[in-house]
């Protein structure tokens, strides 16, 4: 096994930009941390590129790992982890490759269309409510933070290996595949049809907007209906997370029952 000793070595200097954000490589890194979801990402595919750990005893009969890793003092560690209170090990992994979308729709009942969602948290926990949900995909029009952020890694617990996940440039050219492959396009927001009085048609694609401007108005004229969660109280509108759950949710029930 590897180690290093010095921030100054070549290998410490480029993770420390990959964690950093500000890596210049055109092929993206993953900033993995703690063993579990160091498991998903190499289940999914991920190509493991180095591992920096700060004890030996870390990576006991873990082959896969240990030809990648690195033994650094845990000063090191602490300024490669992304977390302030980081595990014992920090992993950075190429992505793995998946089906173009025009594949993956041929085989998908529900898609969720993200339109601008920049809070990273809010990104991990949808991945994982609609791996939960049964959702086939996601789409992540202009505007959307990284799927890769380290934030919306761990937030989305392992669902960010599994679900398939797409960036799409702009909502034109999703609304029209969507087309191409038979599905309804519905918007979501603060008027439109009550969600518990909707029947979903069995292909359709929920379009979600930014968090306090919620979607784009042209996303509003191109879709074929715009859904409203009912609310009570003196409540103006949810957490885009909560509203993709309760959707879902909503969406699944007619399915199962």
């Amino acid at each position: 096994m590897k180690q290093i000793d010095s921030k100054n070595n070549p290998l410490v200097k480029k993770a420390m930009r990959i964690s950093a954000g500000k890596s210049s490589e055109d092929a993206p890194s993953i900033v993995v941390e703690g063993i579990k979801l160091i498991d998903e990402a190499i289940k999914s595919g991920a190509k493991l590129q180095m591992c920096f750990i700060d004890d030996a005893d870390t990576l006991k009969r873990r082959a896969e790992l240990e030809n990648k890793a690195i033994l650094v003092p845990r000063i090191i560690l602490k300024e490669l982890a992304t977390v302030q209170s980081p595990g014992n090990i920090v992993a950075y992994f190429e992505p793995g490759e998946q089906e173009a979308l025009s594949a993956n729709l041929t085989k998908a009942q529900i898609v969720v269309v993200l339109d601008r969602i920049q809070d990273p948290g809010n990104l991990g926990t949808i991945m994982r409510t609609s791996e939960a949900m049964g959702a086939s995909t996601i789409i992540l029009l202009k505007g959307c933070c990284n799927q890769f952020n380290p934030k919306v890694i761990r937030a989305a617990m392992g669902s960010g290996f599994r679900m398939p996940v797409f960036a799409m440039p702009d909502h034109k050219s999703v609304i029209k595949l969507l087309k191409q492959h038979d599905f309804t396009s519905i918007a979501t927001g603060m008027t439109g049809i009550p969600l518990p009085n909707f029947c979903f048609p069995h292909k359709c694609a929920l379009f979600f907007g930014q968090e306090g401007q919620g979607l784009n108005e042209q996303i509003f004229a191109e879709c074929t209906v715009t859904l409203a969660i009912p609310m009570q109280g003196q409540v103006e509108s949810l957490n885009v997370a909560t509203s993709v759950a309760i959707c879902l949710y909503e969406w699944s029930k007619g399915r199962t029952g």
